[in-house]
């Protein structure tokens, strides 16, 4: 008898100790870039990932939820270049989401466009450390926002790093700038705290072209006062880790997966006392689609197919990648620019055309295909004994141009020429070049130049604008590239 009263004391205490918990689920997603639909999958049969199945696994959860997105709306599909990420926010607004964080890439709209967008969609979106370049903060851009699940407040906020390598330094873009990390999450905490925020979660967005070490998370979090949860959307993060008692735990990527993440809270004050956390792979098969969501994507599925149908332009012959040596695309696109520009030359990455055009009628989709960077045209004049070292630290082998000559030997230039002869050391000339060849701190070209300037116009839309007007590519005699040996 006294034993079985035992038992029912244990029993009695379990279920006590059950009771004062509870638990919400956040579904996170980020880096999106216009994947808006399932398609099919070689790992397994039927149609994965999107927002129609995302909606669908969402509904079917049962637990007190919100989702979350890190941002990273357009970069990477025809219909997310079309529509500059309004295509990925009505899918957001349509689950719905409970706030969204601007991604890095999400900034290379201007602030005019990109409120616009904001104003769009009654989820708010959080960029906590993100300045106008005239040091005021958009009104269209939350520092923080809370939000509720099962009767608990949860405060968010969103820090953007640019560079995990060289992180908690004010950053220039073109159109925005992003303070200091730390000083900045410690006024969003704050604020939320104030807000009687229970839990407070930040969504962490690291530039996709570089990485985030756990080293990184842990400098981070030890500069700031205790928060709860860190939702990132750097890839490197493939399970939760504790930073004293804040979890990391990465988001669902490219609309192929979303992460669930069970918080289990203690009834009474609300803290977190618990995670778990699942990569839940989209799979139509398994949760299928959502109807009304359909009718959104296929909307724009519709207009985008008739945008990029449209005719730009004919080609007499086709313009490969390569051909016996030459690079006929990427020099097609090094001549539009000086064309367009109307400057003395031009130079191009060569992995800056991702495939060549065939024969035939162009059209948008076909610029798109080609030129999928969102590089644009940069005007830089330069001192011609300037622009002989800038070429020289360039990689002769990477390059096209265009107006120039480059003579090699042994793989290094030993010589340039324009088209008047060798270049004239003080003379001034005007190149024009995509800001992708000019990027980074060392880049030669750009620490040469004496001005320089951005167009704001889309590579693409230049050599768009070349196939409107001509038919066919002129192959300069002699080439522009000549190692050491040929004529």
């Amino acid at each position: 008898m006294k034993a079985k009263t035992a038992l029912l004391a244990v029993l009695l205490f379990g279920a006590g100790a059950c009771a004062k918990k509870e638990q919400i689920v956040i579904f996170a997603t980020g880096r999106s870039q216009g994947r808006l639909w399932a398609e099919e999958t070689r790992d397994h049969a039927g149609k994965a990932g999107g927002f129609a199945v995302f909606k669908s696994l969402y509904d079917q959860e049962m637990r007190p939820k919100l989702a979350v997105d890190t941002g990273n709306w357009f970069s990477a599909t025809p219909e997310g270049w079309l529509t500059r990420g309004r295509s990925t926010l009505a899918c957001l607004n349509a689950v719905p989401y409970a706030a969204a964080a601007a991604g890095l890439e999400d900034l290379s709209l201007p602030p005019q466009e990109l409120q616009k967008l904001a104003e769009s969609s009654p989820m708010p979106l959080l960029a906590s450390n993100l300045y106008l370049k005239t040091n005021k903060k958009p009104a269209f851009i939350f520092s923080s926002r809370i939000v509720e699940a099962g009767g608990h407040k949860v405060g968010l906020f969103s820090l953007l790093i640019s560079s995990p390598s060289n992180h908690n330094k004010p950053k220039y873009l073109p159109s925005y700038k992003l303070e200091k990390e730390t000083y900045e999450a410690q006024k969003a905490i704050k604020e939320l705290r104030d807000g009687g925020a229970q839990l407070i979660v930040m969504l962490l967005g690291v530039n996709p072209r570089e990485k985030a070490p756990q080293d990184f998370f842990r400098l981070l979090l030890s500069k700031l006062p205790r928060i709860d949860l860190v939702i990132t959307d750097e890839p490197a993060v493939k399970k939760p880790f504790l930073v004293d008692r804040a979890w990391v735990a990465g988001a669902g990527l490219e609309m192929a997966s979303a992460a669930r993440l069970v918080l289990t809270l203690d009834r009474a004050t609300g803290r977190m006392t618990g995670l778990n956390w699942k990569k839940v792979p989209l799979s139509a098969e398994k949760y299928g689609e959502d109807p009304a969501m359909l009718k959104i994507i296929a909307g724009y599925r519709k207009s985008t197919s008739a945008h990029f149908a449209k005719r730009v332009g004919f080609l007499n012959d086709a313009l490969p990648l390569s051909d016996r040596g030459a690079t006929p695309a990427a020099d097609f696109a090094a001549d539009c620019m000086r064309r367009w520009a109307r400057t003395n030359a031009a130079i191009i990455g060569l992995k800056e055309p991702a495939a060549g055009f065939s024969s035939g009628t162009v059209t948008v989709g076909d610029l798109y295909g080609s030129f999928p960077l969102d590089s644009s045209v940069v005007f830089v004049k330069i001192r011609g004994d300037d622009l002989e070292r800038a070429l020289a630290g360039l990689q002769p082998g990477e390059i096209s141009v265009s107006g120039l000559r480059l003579f090699l030997r042994d793989g290094a230039l030993e010589r340039a020429e324009s088209d008047g002869g060798p270049l004239v050391p003080g003379h001034i000339y005007r190149l024009a070049v995509p800001d992708s060849l000019v990027s980074g701190r060392e880049n030669p070209l750009l620490s040469s130049a004496m001005e320089f300037a951005n167009s704001r116009r889309y590579l693409r839309e230049i050599v768009g604008w070349c196939f409107s007007k001509q038919s066919s590519f002129s192959r300069p005699d002699g080439g522009r590239i000549v190692s050491a040996g040929e004529k």
